[in-house]
This record gives C-alpha cells, sequence and structure tokens, in this order.
C-alpha cells in the first residue's frame, strides 16, 4: 500500500511542474490551435458538406494559439527565436505552403476540370452524336429529375442520372438540370405530372413542351434515353421506319414469356433505332395497298422468297414518290429481287465473296472485313465524281462512313452492274459506299474456296452501294420524284449475333438515319454496357466518406509526434 501511494507521489511530482508551468500550457495551447486551423482550412476548401462546422473549428483553433500567446508571451517569443523554434516555424510555414498550393492545385481542377476516359469503347464518355446535338441546342432544355432521397435503390439511379445530365449540362450553356425531392415539393411534381418515381422530365424553356423518361425496373437511364426525351421536348417528330415481312425477312425473336431473343433476330437493330427516336413498325404488304404517308424509310432485311407481282408494284410506286429504302440481300436471292432492283441497272451475285486480304479470321475468306485502313470505303474524290461535285451531298454520304474503322459482312455477296457506265441514263446514279479489295474473288465453292483463275471472277466488288434516281435505267428522262435505294449485299451483319460486332451497328443505323434524312444523327453511337456500381448502405457510405480523410490526418499526427520527440 505504501509502495503503491509512493508511486501516485511521484506520478504527482512528475505532473505538478507541467500542470503550474504557464509556458507548458502556453505551447500546448499554441500547437492544438494550430492544427485545428490547419484541419478547419482543409476541411473548408475540400469537403463542402461541413463548410460551416470548418469554419467553427478554423475560429476555435485561433482562439486557442491567441488564448496561448497571451498567457505566456515570453515563452512563445522564445519559441519562435530559438534554434529549435526557428526549425519549426520553417517546418511549419513549409507544411502551410504544400497545404496552400494542394488546395489551390485541387480548386483549379475543379474550376477546370478534363475527364480522360480510358475505356476501350469510350462508355464512360458522351458519344459524339449526343455532343453534335447538345452542342447545336437552339432552345434552351431543362431535365427535372424527381428523387426520394434515402432511397437505397434510387439513389443508385440517382448518382447514374446526376452523372449522365452532368455531362450533357458541360457541353452546353442552353442544358440545364435540378433534382427535387417529390414529398417535399408535391406542387412542383404535380405541376410536371410526375405520379412515380424516379422520373426526369425533360422541358424546352422556350415552350413549356414537356418528354418524361421513367425508370424501367430500376435499370440505370441511358445517354440514348436523355437524347430521345430532349428531342422529343424540343418538337421533334418521331420519323417512322417500316421494315417488312411477308417473304421470310429477318424479324423480331425476342420471346413474351422468357424475354430471351435468338441469333438470326433483329431485335437490337429496333432497340437502336428507337434509341435514335424512330417509331419502328412492321409492315406486310399483303394488308396494303400502298406505303403509308408517314413513312420515313422502309427496311427489307435478308427476303428468302418470291416477291409477288403485287408487292413489287407497291414498292416501284413508293419509290416513284421519292421513296427511301433499305434493301438487304444476300448471296443469291430469289429472281424476283434481283428482276426489282434490275430495273437500276444493278443484281446481286449468286456467289459469296471471297477476300483473302479483308476477312474475318477462321471464315475461310468467307467473312470480308471492310476496313477503312485499306481503303475500303469510298473516299470524297470519288463520291464527287457521281454526285456532280456536289460538296454538300458528298459530305452528307460519306458521314455515314467516315467515323467508322471496320465493320464485316458474315458471308456477303457482290453487287453486280448489268448496264454499263456509258449507257446508264444521267437521272440514275449508282454510288459505290464499301468494296472489296482487288484480289477477292467469287467463290463458287463455298466448302473449300480457292480462287480459279479460269472461272472466279476477280474484284474488287462493290458490297454497299445507293442507287439515287429519277426514274429506271430504260427511261431516258426522269420521270418520277428522286429516290433513295441503298443496298447491302449481306443482311447477317445487323442480325442480333453481329449487330455489336466491331461498327456494325453504326453502318446500318448511320445508313437509315441518311435516308430518313436526319444527318445531325449520323455518328458513332454509345456501345451498350452493363451497370457496375459499389452497393453500400447508408451507415457503410457516411464510414467512407468521413474515414476518407484518416489516413492524411494520421500522417501530420505522426509527423508532429516525431517533430516533439525529436526537438
Amino acid at each position: 500500500m505504501n509502495k503503491y501511494l509512493d508511486n501516485i507521489k511521484n506520478i504527482s511530482a512528475d505532473i505538478k511542474p507541467f500542470v503550474t508551468n504557464l509556458n507548458y500550457w502556453s505551447i500546448l495551447l499554441l500547437i492544438s490551435g494550430t492544427l485545428s486551423v490547419i484541419f478547419g482550412a482543409i476541411s473548408y476548401f475540400v469537403i463542402i458538406e461541413i463548410k460551416d462546422f470548418a469554419l467553427s473549428v478554423i475560429i476555435a483553433g485561433a482562439t486557442l494559439s491567441l488564448l496561448g500567446i497571451l498567457i505566456s508571451p515570453k515563452s512563445t517569443t522564445l519559441i519562435f527565436k530559438g534554434r529549435r523554434g526557428r526549425y519549426g516555424t520553417n517546418t511549419l510555414i513549409m507544411l502551410i505552403a504544400f497545404i496552400s498550393i494542394a488546395i489551390l492545385t485541387n480548386s483549379f481542377f475543379i474550376l477546370n476540370s478534363y475527364r480522360l476516359d480510358t475505356t476501350a469503347t469510350r462508355v464512360f464518355s458522351l458519344s459524339k452524336q449526343t455532343n453534335k446535338i447538345i452542342s447545336n441546342l437552339e432552345t434552351p432544355v431543362r431535365a427535372n429529375a424527381f428523387f426520394v432521397p434515402n432511397d437505397p435503390q434510387q439513389e443508385k439511379l440517382k448518382t447514374n442520372a446526376e452523372d449522365l445530365l452532368g455531362e450533357f449540362a458541360k457541353n452546353s450553356n442552353k442544358f440545364s438540370y435540378r433534382f427535387t425531392d417529390p414529398q417535399l415539393n408535391k406542387t412542383l411534381a404535380i405541376k410536371y405530372g410526375v405520379m412515380q418515381y424516379p422520373a426526369i422530365i425533360f422541358e424546352d424553356l422556350s415552350t413549356g413542351k414537356l418528354q418524361p423518361v421513367y425508370e424501367k425496373g430500376f435499370n440505370p437511364f441511358s445517354e440514348q434515353d436523355f437524347v430521345t426525351a430532349m428531342l422529343i421536348s424540343m418538337g421533334d417528330k418521331q420519323k417512322v421506319i417500316y421494315y417488312s415481312t411477308g417473304h421470310k425477312e429477318k424479324s423480331l425473336s425476342r420471346d413474351t414469356t422468357t424475354n430471351e431473343i435468338s441469333d438470326p433476330g433483329i431485335d437490337y437493330l429496333v432497340e437502336g433505332l428507337k434509341r435514335d427516336n424512330y417509331n419502328v413498325k412492321s409492315i406486310n404488304f399483303d394488308q396494303i395497298e400502298k406505303m403509308p404517308e408517314d413513312t420515313a424509310a422502309l427496311m427489307i432485311i435478308g427476303p428468302i422468297s418470291a416477291l409477288p407481282k403485287k408487292h413489287a408494284q407497291i414498292l416501284v410506286n413508293y419509290i416513284a414518290t421519292g421513296g427511301r429504302v433499305a434493301l438487304l440481300l444476300d448471296p443469291n436471292p430469289h429472281i424476283t429481287w434481283n428482276d426489282l432492283i434490275n430495273n437500276w441497272g444493278i443484281i446481286v451475285s449468286q456467289q459469296p465473296v471471297a477476300d483473302p486480304l479483308s476477312s474475318l479470321a477462321g471464315s475461310n475468306f468467307l467473312t470480308p472485313l471492310i476496313q477503312k485502313s485499306n481503303n475500303q470505303f469510298v473516299p470524297e474524290k470519288n463520291l464527287l465524281e457521281f454526285t456532280g461535285n456536289d460538296k454538300a451531298e458528298t459530305k452528307r454520304i460519306q458521314s455515314i462512313t467516315d467515323q467508322i474503322n471496320a465493320v464485316f459482312f458474315p458471308g456477303s455477296g457482290a453487287i453486280l452492274e448489268t448496264i454499263s457506265a456509258a449507257d446508264r441514263p444521267l437521272h440514275v446514279k449508282n454510288i459505290q459506299i464499301a468494296v472489296s479489295t482487288s484480289i477477292s474473288w467469287l467463290e463458287s465453292n463455298i466448302e473449300k474456296p480457292k480462287f480459279d483463275q479460269e472461272t472466279d471472277i476477280r474484284g474488287p466488288f462493290s458490297l454497299i452501294t445507293i442507287i439515287e434516281s429519277q426514274g429506271p435505267v430504260n427511261s431516258n428522262i426522269p420521270v418520277f420524284d428522286l429516290s433513295k435505294i441503298m443496298i447491302f449485299a449481306d443482311s447477317d451483319f445487323v442480325t442480333n449475333k453481329w449487330f455489336y460486332s466491331n461498327q456494325n451497328s453504326d453502318l446500318i443505323l448511320n445508313s437509315l438515319a441518311w435516308l430518313a434524312e436526319d444527318y445531325e444523327v449520323i455518328s458513332i453511337r454509345p456501345k451498350v454496357v452493363p451497370f457496375r456500381s459499389l452497393v453500400v448502405n447508408r451507415r457503410e457510405r457516411e464510414f467512407l466518406k468521413w474515414s476518407s480523410g484518416l489516413p492524411f490526418i494520421l500522417m501530420i499526427t505522426t509527423s508532429i509526434v516525431v517533430w516533439w520527440r525529436r526537438r
């Protein structure tokens, strides 16, 4: 017991000089105050959410420092004048300078932010198509986002939406957005007709026209959803693109019960057109006498059966009124389809194209790969010959492929001319868009592809052709309105199996946009990717937010302790 009391007395004796020494308290208050000011300043500039708290810490630190100076001005002066004090002061000045530089650098990059997307498909950046549309806004547009806070599912969607809308706003000063809690501001929600959450209402501020975007089963909002809604709010009427049925063409394949799709279907193509703000409908020629008046373009994708005379007449009548047709034919199409396009001096070959110089690996040369690096997309100087030196029209045609590097056609035919260039009338233009290489040929034996100099026809061959005409080739004068027919020597590249391979999707969507005369949406579209997110609850999110500064605090504390022990 006596030994225990002696230990207490010894500890008290050791502590007493410090407790009763004003110099000690002065130094302690000065150091504590300085650290508080530094910590508060960092928090004030870095963590926006706690600015008020950070300001309180700065004031408290300044008060402690002032109190330390007032308690013992002499000790404070000695601290700064002594050798250790000078070293400590220099260290403190260097620390403050470092922190100031860090804060200024951080503020500079916040005010002048630049994002670098290193992903292979640029999936975290807005597409060139979207940038073009946003940068050309003629009227101010605002996105009104309604999200319920503290809902874990909606928080995830809100982050996704806020990132996208923020990118939109960076690209145009005519685009703005705001987030509203519909439970606290029911009046605003009712004004915009919002009855379910989350919802984002795009509003043309000049006309007041609204277009909503709702979540789909808690799937993230997409860039194309926002672009489509924005265009509709600005008054862009949805054009209608029809795809034909009734000739065993490729069509939708989605199972309504399992929601699964099959490789030969065109579900991805239809979805892509809808994202480009088109209304896509099927049409059967047995049910109509003529094409509907609202037809912006007609797709005929891989027909197998014959083209009845009645259907052929409907097509000819539609083309005669300035129709726009995308015709995708495979090698050896039914003769009735070649009879149709032979009116413009072309047919599709019976044999597929073999191209050993540019073809997909493992395809026995029978899947031609069309590459910009091989000059397989027809250059501008060649297009000028077909457009009569019309540079504006040439640029529009060239825009279909000028941003595309490579596409491939699984089992492509060749588009052959049945009339010489000299005999072709002026009102019929055959504009080749993409060709095979010069060492390609038409292969008759697909089991063992090999060039036979005696029987095989050597290329290059046209794989994509545009026919602009005001009449058939057997007419010497124009007999109807200017029509545009875009012919592809393959239909498989637009199916679900190959649609998102290379840039197949951009090629067909750009082509249809060109036919529908929507030149502003011809570009490279964002790739469809799964949404990746870190799912945490509220407590975990708060922990991550507040613990992010712990490493810096530990570093500063350790530095001070080391300095204090070595002083």
